[in-house]
């Protein structure tokens, strides 16, 4: 009797050991998924003429420039983070440029580094075409961005319109048949929109 009493109490213990090692797994998993995901992009644009914007003007006691305000390509990320600081956040950007006229692409690529970055939702990020560019070369017709904690890419995102009857491969941007240019795409800080809302983006480096 009293080694069935044992018994019984033996297995009760085990399904306990049992449930909290479950658990335990458990949690440790949902921390895991955490870890790997420490940046989420909420959304991504700079496609066509909405991702056009003009050169800012500023009220100085210079007289008043001889040339129209001009438009620039932006392209601009909102992202959430999920670590309490991320002492450097980096995006690659690539950017796909179609001109109507010539029926030629260009495919860009630029980066910028972004610091002391908090825990919090809908951080801003931004590249910037310039206008010469546009004009000459079209419109943005695709966007994609690699956000890069640690040397390690940790998310991914990418939107595109082509013109009717043209394709866009899933990853486009790592397609051998596009010889990315660099130097056409600048970082809020080499551009006139450095001090506008300027509270409202992440530091660049």
């Amino acid at each position: 009797m009293r080694t069935i009493l044992f018994w019984k109490r033996g297995m009760i213990a085990a399904l306990f050991l049992v449930v909290a090692v479950l658990e335990s797994a458990a949690q440790g998993q949902g921390r895991a998924a955490t870890a790997a995901g420490p940046v989420r992009i909420r959304e991504i644009s700079g496609i066509g003429s909405r991702g056009l914007v003009r050169t800012p003007e500023y009220n100085t006691s210079v007289s008043r420039g001889r040339t129209a305000a001009r438009a620039w390509g932006e392209v601009l990320v909102q992202f959430d983070t999920e670590p309490e600081w991320l002492d450097e956040l980096q995006f690659q950007y690539y950017v796909l440029l179609y001109s109507k006229q010539a029926k030629e692409f260009l495919f860009l690529k630029g980066n910028v580094t972004h610091l002391d970055v908090a825990r919090g939702r809908g951080h801003l990020s931004s590249m910037y075409v310039r206008p010469a560019a546009v004009e000459r070369h079209g419109e943005v017709v695709a966007v994609a961005v690699e956000v890069v904690v640690k040397g390690e890419t940790v998310t991914v995102a990418s939107e595109g319109r082509l013109p009717q009857g043209m394709n866009l491969p899933a990853d486009w941007w790592k397609t051998t048949k596009l010889v990315p240019k660099d130097g056409y795409l600048l970082n809020r800080n080499q551009t006139p929109f450095a001090f506008v809302n300027y509270d409202d983006y992440e530091v660049v480096k």
